[in-house]
């Protein structure tokens, strides 16, 4: 076999290498491909060997007069980076004094009603700058790194006009050029709800999105995403969307069936989604639906934990045999978690997902709902995205919760620092 081009990292000593992808690495067992007393190698951004450490002794590498940097892991375990496919990650201002009143008893309703909720933080973010904006992103980013997030994907919506929401997509840009930072995707969500100067002629916006916004944007955002519910749009209005943003060219998500049963589900399997994200109230029915398109469920546990609310049945989906993703659904009024780690925790006790079930969702299921195909597994050729842990065993986490498990995070190859 000819020698592999010179490496540039080499992780040493790895007790539990966690590869998601069994059918792929040799010597990998179980769901979850794990590879005891392991090693990985990589070139850039690039893996180029994963296996038992016994075997690495047998590869040839390229000689270089630049030595790789190593790192002993002393038993512990690794994952791959992990990736959170549901953000709204830039806006400006909080929503902390309405998290006391739901909690007191206020509904989301009333809240909204006198003038809080999504227009609340439309309004700060309006207000900040696109360096204000930069600088509140960069942090919310580097906590998630902090925890092993390599992926994050980002919403708009919280601009609903066309200079805010084209400000935040480009600081999304910004902040995917920044190196050591997660890899960035993002999602244009200017269908999130009508802002209020829109609020006595909706067709007057949803024509505007379809016809000024995605044309300008196409290109800028990765995917299109509509809050399909009854305060925000309606199944019709989210599928005229989704229909003039298929046709640009984006791929499509959908909030779907979050609050009630409201056609998002089905839309998503109509319009052939990657992605259903929230589906609290989906039907066995479009459970189905969804099954046989193949769009990716993503469970957002953060939400149901912040507004004391029912838990999505994951086992359910699982029965019908929907894909499983878990994101953190980071925003400032329902999920002010940057954690994926406790999301994983939430759905293991009280979603019904196992652990293996859980950490797939958070890695390769995860890189399915954003459509990537070079993230969420550990095998040669792969992006390295890495979750050093500081455990070693991959059992800890979910039992072990409420803190960061996570030592170090490797993203495409480098060794990220604050």
């Amino acid at each position: 076999m000819p020698a592999l081009p010179p490496p540039t990292l080499i992780v040493r000593n790895i007790g539990e290498l966690l590869t998601m992808a069994p059918e792929s690495v040799p010597d990998a067992t179980g769901p979850l491909g794990i590879v005891p007393d392991a090693a990985l190698v990589a070139r850039g951004e690039q893996i180029l060997f994963v296996g038992p450490a016994a075997r690495l002794a047998e590869v040839q590498f390229a000689a270089s007069d630049v030595p790789p940097q190593e790192i002993d892991l002393g038993g512990r375990v690794v994952t791959p980076g992990l990736i959170d496919s549901h953000t709204h990650l830039v806006f400006a201002g909080d929503r902390a004094g309405e998290f006391q009143q739901r909690h007191a008893g206020v509904s989301y309703g009333a809240i909204a009603a006198a003038g809080g909720g999504i227009v609340a933080t439309m309004r700060a973010t309006r207000a900040a700058s696109f360096a204000e904006l930069v600088a509140l992103g960069r942090t919310r980013l580097r906590s998630m790194r902090t925890h092993g997030t390599t992926t994050v994907e980002t919403k708009t919506g919280y601009g609903l006009d066309r200079e805010t929401e084209e400000r935040l997509l480009a600081v999304a840009a910004r902040l995917g050029r920044e190196r050591g930072l997660p890899r960035v995707i993002s999602t244009f969500l200017g269908a999130h709800v009508v802002p209020p100067e829109y609020r006595a002629d909706r067709a007057a916006y949803v024509a505007a999105i379809q016809h000024d916004w995605l044309p300008r944007f196409a290109g800028r955002a990765d995917f299109c995403d509509v809050f399909c519910e009854g305060n925000a749009f309606t199944a019709a209005e989210s599928r005229a969307i989704l229909s003039t943003a298929k046709g640009l060219g984006y791929r499509l998500k959908l909030h779907a069936d979050q609050m009630s049963a409201c056609g998002g589900a089905a839309l998503a399997a109509e319009w052939g989604a990657t992605s259903a994200d929230h589906l609290d109230h989906a039907s066995d029915a479009d459970l189905d639906r969804l099954a046989a398109a193949g769009v990716v469920a993503v469970l957002l546990p953060g939400c149901s934990f912040t507004l004391n609310a029912p838990y999505p049945d994951a086992r359910r989906m699982v029965a019908h045999g929907v894909p499983i993703a878990l994101a953190t659904d980071f925003n400032p009024g329902t999920c002010y978690c940057e954690n994926l780690q406790m999301m994983v925790a939430l759905a293991i006790a009280h979603m019904g997902l196992t652990l293996p079930e859980a950490l797939l969702a958070v890695t390769r299921n995860a890189a399915r709902a954003l459509s990537l195909s070079d993230a969420g597994t550990l095998v040669a050729g792969q992006r390295c995205d890495l979750a050093l842990w500081g455990i070693r065993s991959h059992h800890e986490i979910g039992y072990h919760f409420g803190v960061n498990l996570v030592e170090q995070t490797i993203i495409g190859g480098h060794v990220a620092t604050a």
